[in-house]
């Protein structure tokens, strides 16, 4: 992702101005079907992901 740039305040107001628009309601509910419900990087509810989980430490 590249962050705006710019020293013109038009364009500075154009790049803050992203809610300029409005999902409908079809497109809303393709948005809803994308959740499946599970995380696409690790079951939290697999047993031995949970173990291995426990066993990782952070260090300080």
């Amino acid at each position: 992702m590249e962050l705006p740039k710019s020293v013109r305040a038009e364009r500075m107001a154009e790049n803050i101005d992203v809610f300029d628009f409005e999902l409908t309601d079809e497109q809303m509910a393709r948005i809803a079907t994308l959740d499946a419900d599970r995380s696409l990087f690790f079951d939290h509810h697999d047993p031995a992901m949970v173990t291995w989980l426990a066993k990782r430490r952070l260090d300080a």
